[in-house]
């Protein structure tokens, strides 16, 4: 095994060379096919002092796993230590744990995940703003969700039930999009959100709060995605609105620049609605899908020598006009290729399945007849079989599907009317649970 990093590196935790133990980084996942960087954060579960975090790409002498890092605690009691793994600039994978410095540790980023056998059963009560988008972010003091409406709540799982924080609050407007991706390269999760009344504004993550750091542009938006464009370790960001896309590239340090000649809509768009990002080719380089109102989807490859600039791409997805509500690009059938998932207002969801590079409707063959209407999709592994699950956000006949060793879903459990969903580990305990937006606020369903 290679080192990433000597303990010494650790500023936060390292003051001695006392108690020291391995966080190992270990999955099965074939790199670079399934998995071609990671970035590893580690934080004192006291929050005094800053965490660490840093990317590493998986080639060279890194080109594998398991690797391990030596913690030395110092004055830290217990930490937190979690580690997030991307292909072709996007994060599938992630696993976190606390640490109490008493035995060596691993974190595992495997194909096949694993939840509880049982049906989902709602935990505690709703909790946060009704009707809220939801946002799921890792990094020191584990995992939160951020539900963002009329107010915005920091919800985490305390006691068997749903806490809510307070958090800054959002923009003027109608919350349109929430992304969270690590904006500041400490590997953890800030925020970008976006309303239709105010340019989009960042949040940084510090600790198990928020803090509001700027705007991004100065005009409203209406969609955002959040990649590694130009494979320099830093996430970019996309957004869309109209009939316009742009491309703002990060410094490292949470700064963005506009970068007009890499991405446009370039006359191929007329209502932006949604955009999701993945590697749909496997070149290593994300791939850019565009939803919109009324009108066909549309993708863009990223260039494949990897500078970040983009590539219109007619034949990559259906040119079928949809009223695209929600995009999501996620591995539905375990192959490690992005798969695309579409919410489409008044009509029933759509699954296009990546044929090398190309999206293929495989609505018919895969999903349950009549497909389910959805508000917003969420893909992983949430049941005890390996193969990925889907929970769906609709307003009626909402659906956790099962997937199959086929590669088809089926109907696993109704469960309640939703507005959004996503599938977090809000209780740190390695297994996914669901949390659905609605009417009565944040439920969170578990196995």
């Amino acid at each position: 095994m290679h080192s990433l990093l000597v303990a010494a590196g650790l500023v936060a935790l390292v003051t001695g060379c006392s108690d020291a133990i391995l966080l190992e980084i270990a999955g099965d996942r074939p790199v670079p096919r399934a998995i071609d960087a990671i970035c590893v954060g580690v934080a004192d579960a006291s929050l005094a002092s800053p965490p660490f975090g840093r990317s590493y790409r998986l080639e060279g002498e890194l080109a594998g796993l398991p690797q391990t890092l030596r913690l030395e605690p110092g004055g830290a009691e217990a930490a937190w230590a979690w580690v997030r793994g991307d292909r072709g600039g996007v994060p599938v994978a992630s696993a976190g744990a606390r640490l109490d410095f008493s035995r060596d540790v691993a974190l595992t980023l495997d194909a096949c995940v694993r939840g509880p056998a049982g049906a989902p059963r709602p935990i505690g009560s709703p909790a946060g703003p009704t009707g809220a988008r939801l946002a799921t972010s890792r990094g020191a003091g584990g995992v939160l969700v951020v539900a963002i409406g009329e107010t915005t709540a920091i919800l985490d799982a305390q006691g068997g039930a749903l806490v809510a924080t307070s958090a800054p609050e959002p923009p003027a407007g109608r919350i349109v999009d929430v992304v969270a991706a690590d904006l500041d390269g400490d590997c953890d999760d800030d925020l970008l959100v976006a309303t239709d009344g105010a340019p989009p504004a960042l949040w940084r993550r510090d600790g198990v709060t928020f803090t509001a750091v700027g705007e991004l542009g100065g005009a409203p938006i209406v969609a955002a995605v959040a990649a590694d464009v130009d494979r320099d370790g830093a996430i970019d960001l996309i957004t869309g609105a109209g009939g316009s896309l742009a491309l703002w590239r990060n410094d490292g340090s949470g700064a963005f620049t506009h970068d007009g000649a890499a991405l446009t809509g370039g006359g191929r768009l007329t209502s932006v609605t949604a955009l999701a990002v993945g590697d749909l080719d496997g070149d290593g380089n994300p791939d850019l899908v565009v939803g919109q109102a009324g009108a066909p989807l549309r993708a863009w490859l990223g260039e494949p020598s990897g500078t970040g600039t983009f590539l219109a791409a007619e034949a990559a997805v259906p040119p079928v006009p949809l009223d695209v509500v929600r995009l999501a690009l996620a591995d539905a059938d375990g192959d490690f290729d992005p798969d695309l998932a579409v919410a489409i207002g008044g009509a029933p969801m759509r699954l296009y399945v990546d044929r090398e590079g190309r999206l293929e409707d495989q609505s018919f063959i895969r999903l349950p007849q009549p497909p389910p209407t959805a508000h917003a999709i969420a893909l992983a592994g949430w049941d005890g079989g390996c193969e990925p699950d889907a929970v769906i956000a609709s307003d009626a006949g909402a659906a956790a599907l099962r997937g199959t060793p086929t590669g088809t879903f089926s109907v696993d459990a109704s469960i309640p009317a939703a507005t959004d969903v996503v599938l977090a580990d809000i209780d740190d305990d390695g297994d996914l649970d669901a949390l659905l937006s609605g009417a009565e606020g944040v439920t969170w369903l578990a196995r």
